[in-house]
């Protein structure tokens, strides 16, 4: 099993940010999609949604919905593509995935979650897993997380990846969720004590070696979020990669040239302007490559790198 895992985050890990954390984490981490919903796999293009690279390496799909007929659905349209598991949304605090009965919300329905997982588990067999959050609306308190997951536990899910905050669904949009309802890391850690059969990450303001390694004390894993694309240079201490960091950027560039007629520059480039760190002239390079909008320039901008230039 993983001791690390990298967040499910919409606008992130999309299959190029996957590679990159896979070059720079090596074997040690877990990685996520960002959250598919059921509907965009009935009624949009399944496979633009579904297709990865097998250098991603252990990937886990990530879902959101409450229709039990499309989940099964999703699951079944999934299974083709070689993920490693499958993980259900119980987190997301938007206003247009909570009217469509998707995410965090969906803690005031523990009985349905179940439903959702059992679902989910009946047409597989890979490891389902929840992701959510302590509690919803301000109700900070440990039996109402208790009790939610009492009754989800109904499904037979062992696998929990926890996000030590609330949810507020009214008053605060989805970044201010990530940051200003408190942590309550010791509401996970007394749930793996009173269940220590379940398997649990946390997640939630896990930014250095020293909070990771006294989570992992307590919990079984850590799931980084934020600093995942904030401080990839983190994600290379934590990891077993076999490469220096320079080297890894190396091998993206080689990634990107080799790739960029088939992705839109946009999102090929992403992760490699945020890993562009810790050498002299890396601010310019991130500059330089963030204002590309065709793959010319990409090409330009890559060939002249401070990077390569200097050899480093």
């Amino acid at each position: 099993m993983y001791q690390y895992q990298i967040a499910p985050m919409m606008g992130w890990t999309d299959r190029h940010f996957r590679y990159l954390m896979r070059l720079l984490g090596g074997d040690s981490f877990l990685l996520f999609t960002e959250m598919v919903t059921i509907n965009a796999l009935a009624y949009g293009d399944a496979h633009r949604y579904l297709d990865k690279a097998d250098a991603e390496g252990d990937v886990i799909l990530q879902i959101g919905g409450s229709d039990l007929q499309r989940v099964a659905e999703a699951i079944q349209k999934a299974e083709p593509y070689g993920y490693a598991g499958y993980n259900l949304n119980v987190g997301c605090p938007s206003d247009r995935v909570q009217n469509a009965k998707i995410g965090a919300c969906l803690m005031a329905e523990g009985k349905l979650v179940s439903q959702v997982l059992s679902v989910m588990k009946d047409h597989t067999d890979k490891p389902v897993s929840i992701k959510t959050r302590v509690g919803i609306d301000g109700v900070d308190s440990y039996d109402y997380f208790r009790n939610f997951v009492d009754e989800v536990l109904a499904s037979g899910c062992h696998e929990w990846i926890i996000h030590a905050r609330d949810a507020w669904l009214k008053g605060l949009s989805p970044r201010q969720n990530r940051s200003i309802p408190p942590l309550r890391y010791e509401y996970v850690f007394r749930l793996k004590q009173e269940l220590p059969h379940l398997h649990i990450a946390l997640n939630g303001g896990i930014r250095d070696i020293d909070t990771a390694n006294d989570a992992l004390t307590q919990v079984d894993a850590v799931m980084l979020g934020r600093a995942a694309y904030q401080d990839p240079r983190f994600i290379h201490q934590l990891g077993h990669s076999n490469k220096d960091y320079d080297d890894v950027l190396k091998e993206y560039i080689s990634y990107l040239k080799a790739n960029l007629e088939h992705f839109p520059v946009r999102k090929i480039i992403a992760p490699l302007v945020i890993a562009l760190m810790g050498y002299h002239g890396a601010k310019k390079d991130r500059a330089r490559l963030a204002a590309c909008k065709t793959a010319s320039e990409v090409l330009v901008v890559l060939d002249s790198l401070h990077l390569l230039a200097e050899g480093v």
